[in-house]
């Protein structure tokens, strides 16, 4: 394993069993096994960190989903995406850990917009691969609706939370497949 991917995973280990303020450079590095000084080569600074996480995980997850030896897209399978994020702790609380560090550094602000343009970019591009098109208000709705559903479900954490975050995205679904339209 490279050493880069050695401190993403460690540090996304950190952010997820610790949470937020754990994410310093030095716990990183004593999590990931190597120096702090080759922590900060490959990450400056703890935004650099905790940004990185945060895109590697949302290329692993879509990936783990929708990758070479997955079935083909489906709009069903895009809805089970949005629910496996919603209920998997480490989506919400990276969304928590980045709203926190936005208040710390205001530069990241236009990171957060371009990741959300990024992500609402590729949900557009799963729906187009189906055979619709979808307006950007509707794609804002739906991904609204799973961040809000997530950081609820991680709050409550329970079997009754995660049951309501699925009529919650089903019923998002259904507003979203009422709204689109055939290419």
């Amino acid at each position: 394993m490279k050493t880069k991917e050695k401190i993403l995973n460690a540090a996304l280990e950190v952010l997820v069993e610790e949470g937020f303020n754990a994410l310093t450079q030095t716990r990183v590095a004593e999590f990931a096994g190597v120096r702090q000084g080759l922590l900060t080569y490959h990450f400056p600074k703890r935004i650099d960190l905790l940004t990185a996480v945060v895109d590697e995980s949302k290329k692993r997850m879509t990936e783990s989903r929708f990758g070479p030896n997955t079935h083909p897209f489906t709009l069903a399978a895009l809805k089970e995406l949005m629910i496996h994020f919603a209920i998997n702790k480490t989506f919400p609380r990276l969304m928590l850990a980045l709203t926190v560090a936005a208040d710390e550094d205001p530069s990241l602000a236009e990171w957060f917009v371009e990741s959300d343009l990024d992500t609402r970019r590729k949900m557009r591009e799963l729906i187009k691969h189906s055979g619709w098109q979808v307006e950007e208000s509707v794609l804002h709705t739906l991904r609204s609706i799973v961040v809000g559903a997530s950081l609820i479900n991680l709050q409550q954490n329970t079997a009754e939370s995660e049951e309501r975050v699925k009529l919650v995205i089903d019923s998002a679904f259904k507003y979203l497949t009422d709204n689109l339209k055939p290419l």
